[in-house]
């Protein structure tokens, strides 16, 4: 996660809120905006959580290569 995404973050919410909603520690969001990674585990939850505004493929892109990868389907 670059600078910029941690950035957009950040706008769209707080690491307490975050942390409530997953069920973690502001702390443990905390590692992970300091680090740049989110456990790819929790890639999904968090996209989710921030209403797909930022995707699994911006947040680690080795694990979601393709920019539509892991986002929720869409019904037709």
């Amino acid at each position: 996660m670059n600078e910029q995404l941690k950035k957009k973050v950040k706008s769209i919410t707080t690491q307490t809120a975050l942390g409530e909603a997953m069920g973690l520690s502001s702390q443990a969001v905390s590692r992970w905006m300091n680090s740049g990674k989110v456990p790819t585990s929790r890639v999904r939850a968090l996209c989710q959580f921030l209403n797909w505004q930022i995707t699994p493929h911006e947040i680690d892109p080795e694990a979601y290569p393709n920019p539509t990868d892991g986002l929720p389907k869409q019904e037709s």
